[in-house]
């Protein structure tokens, strides 16, 4: 895997000629492009609440460091995580962080997830989401957020910088998988707070509270 491959080189390995060399369609892709050709590099993976995709490391906690690896955009990449996978994008309901029965997910029905998350959406398909159904989402998102964290105020935006960074979020996961659930949580909001900064928060942030003093879902 990517971050193996970067690990056992001192990380000194090229990320782009790493990810070329990983299947044949991303090598279409690259054609005719290197690292200097890219200023920033994302990475987006799904949690693996047991590891069982990453495999076992001899230092502990895989994801950990990879957080601690991936953790700059213009060195080796910054990594987010979807919880439990991509398809937590669509698993909202515009207005409200959730309610007790869609706020976590099963460790133990990860599988079924991905039909669950259809089947409750207010927006199946992510190519027709317009700005309109971002801002719902980065509103959710941070009343989520907030709720991960213990906080029935939704977060300032100063406080989001100083206590949900991707490390603060899997802490905050990791402690969830010890109940044997996932807090369902999407990367992509994350990272557009992250890019774009207090003025994206500040134009979708509308809702003050959250749920979880009324629905006790923690």
């Amino acid at each position: 895997m990517l971050w193996k491959k970067l690990k056992a080189d001192d990380f000194d390995t090229d990320i782009i000629e790493v990810l070329r060399e990983s299947n044949k369609e991303i090598r279409k892709q690259l054609m005719g492009l290197s690292r200097d050709d890219f200023s920033e590099v994302y990475l987006f993976f799904d949690y693996d609440a047991h590891q069982t995709n990453l495999g076992k490391s001899d230092d502990g906690d895989v994801i950990n460091q990879m957080l601690e690896s991936f953790d700059n955009e213009t060195e080796n990449g910054k990594l987010y995580i979807s919880y439990p996978m991509v398809e937590a994008l669509k698993d909202f309901e515009p207005g409200i962080c959730g309610k007790p029965n869609t706020c976590f997910a099963a460790i133990e029905d990860l599988v079924k997830y991905k039909n669950v998350s259809s089947a409750r959406t207010f927006n199946p398909h992510f190519r027709d989401y317009d700005f309109n159904t971002w801002k719902e989402i980065i509103d959710v998102f941070a009343m989520r957020i907030s709720c991960l964290l213990g906080q029935a105020d939704v977060v300032s935006y100063e406080q989001y910088l100083e206590t949900a960074s991707p490390y603060h979020i899997y802490i905050c996961e990791a402690n969830e998988a010890f109940k044997n659930r996932v807090f369902i949580l999407s990367a992509f909001p994350e990272f557009l707070v992250d890019y774009f900064g207090r003025k994206l928060w500040k134009t979708c942030v509308k809702h003050t509270k959250n749920c979880l003093e009324n629905q006790l879902c923690k």
